[in-house]
């Protein structure tokens, strides 16, 4: 089968290619402003081949593999053979925040939900001693998760609280973590797509 240059790739999802190139470039020790300089793009638009916001086009694909000296197949068909170190990290997936701006994308997200009841919080001088900023959630809210959350986070204060000050090993930790998240799987958000 032939591949025509201008057919999107379907191969592997947006974020497996970008995946991999980002693993190439990192290999190669090549930071993503030198990467940008050299295939005339901006550093932002490297940032979103990376993390798959970009959907490629096997043109531009070939074009980054011929400048990572590696064949383009390998990027197209590119699979995460990481493997995982515990059961956390196999079933559910971290997310990767290499800039502010994936942070504030992440925030963004969150803050659409329909099923949280959320606030968004900010103190500042002179009105506080303060200087701070949050996401709030009432427990009591309407939000079908509000009260959940609420609880997930006091629980997670807690815990976290106590690794800091050991009274609880990282393993403990990790295993409570992973039982958090499967307690949680199938919980399912109304605005979420099927």
């Amino acid at each position: 089968m032939a591949y025509s240059d201008s057919i999107k790739l379907t191969m592997s999802s947006s974020e497996e290619i970008g995946k991999a190139i980002q693993k190439q470039r990192r290999a190669q020790k090549i930071t993503q402003k030198e990467f940008a300089q050299r295939l005339g793009k901006s550093e932002r638009t490297i940032q979103k081949y990376e993390s798959g916001e970009i959907l490629l086009k096997i043109d531009v694909l070939k074009q980054i593999a011929n400048e990572l000296n590696v064949p383009w197949q390998e990027l197209l068909f590119a699979k995460d053979t990481n493997t995982p170190k515990d059961n956390t990290t196999a079933e559910y997936p971290s997310y990767e925040f290499h800039t502010m701006s994936n942070v504030i994308n992440a925030l963004f997200a969150i803050t659409e939900l329909t099923d949280f009841s959320f606030e968004l919080t900010n103190t500042k001088p002179p009105e506080s001693p303060e200087w701070t900023a949050g996401i709030k959630v009432n427990g009591k809210g309407n939000g079908k998760y509000d009260a959940d959350f609420c609880l997930f986070m006091e629980n997670w204060i807690t815990k976290k609280n106590m690794l800091q000050t050991g009274k609880i090993s990282k393993e403990k930790f990790d295993s409570w973590k992973s039982d958090m998240l499967a307690y949680y799987k199938d919980s399912r958000l109304d605005n979420e797509a099927d």
